[in-house]
Formats: structure tokens, sequence, C-alpha cells
């Protein structure tokens, strides 16, 4: 297995939709956009995502099967924060250690840029909570019925890593 990870750019931007759509649609539940409302976004909206925060693309044997974004907060008190988001990898290539290079690389990324990075995860996904307490993070609060999906609702866990 050849593996790579980069930083995807505008001309990425429709293996970035591709994936991002097929992420939201198989686990509704791990993330705060919809299926519903991002498969209505133009091509325009998906390049746009692509400028405004650092999407990570793991490719193996040149095909993306993985995505990582990080973003900086915008407002000038909170830039100090960055937010690790959509670490998603498709199922037939879990297992082989992606996930950790992902969170390898985004650390790194964000740690020359911000002084703590942060993410939320569902209460109930264990293995993504122990990859990100591997990696440092830690849980300092958790946020009840954060998402709803259909008429389940879902709590997340606010986690993060201080840099300094």
């Amino acid at each position: 297995m050849c593996l790579n990870i980069r930083q995807l750019n505008v001309e990425d931007w429709a293996l970035w939709k591709h994936i991002r759509l097929e992420a939201l649609k198989l686990h509704p539940e791990a993330f705060g956009g919809s299926y519903e409302e991002e498969s209505l976004w133009t091509d325009e909206e998906f390049k746009k995502g692509l400028v405004k925060s650092d999407i990570f693309g793991a490719f193996v044997d040149n095909k993306l099967v993985g995505v990582a974004g990080f973003f900086i907060y915008g407002l000038q008190k909170l830039k100090h924060r960055g937010m690790l988001f959509t670490l998603y990898v498709k199922k037939e290539n879990r297992g082989f250690g992606i996930a950790t290079q992902f969170m390898e690389t985004v650390i790194e990324h964000a740690r020359t840029r911000v002084l703590q990075l942060h993410c939320t995860v569902i209460t109930g996904n264990e293995s993504a909570i122990r990859l990100y307490q591997r990696h440092g993070f830690q849980i300092f609060g958790t946020e009840p019925r954060s998402l709803k999906v259909g008429e389940t609702f879902h709590d997340l866990h606010l986690m993060v890593l201080k840099f300094d």
C-alpha cells in the first residue's frame, strides 16, 4: 500500500465533493453537515471550502480514501484555536493506520498556527475517542443533544489538545 497524505487544492474540488458527500450519507450522526443540504451545494461552494479550510487527503495508489479538515477560528479572540473536522476514512481502508497518520499530519500543521486544537466526537464513537486521546486530546465537556438526525439525538464530546 502506497499512502500519500497531502493538502487538497482547489483543483481537487470534485474529489473533495465526492468523499465529503459519501461521509455525510454513510455516517450522518458523525458530522454537523447533512447530506441533504450539502448535496445541493454548487461546485463553487465546494471549491470555497477548500480555500477557507485546510483539507488533507489520504491517497492510496493515487486514489482518495480519506480526508481530514482544519480551520482557524476567524474572530480575534478565538484565533489561538483551531478545529479538526471531517476526519473520515473509507471503510475498506480502515485498520491500516490512515487515521493515525491524519492525526499526526493535522497536529503538526496546527501546531505551527494555533495554541490549541479542538474537535468534537459523538459520545458513542469509542474508536474515534481512543484515537484522539492517544494523540493527547482530552474531553473537557459533553454537549447533550448536539446533533439531531431524523428523530434521534446525539451527544458530542468536546475535546482539546493544548500545545503550550
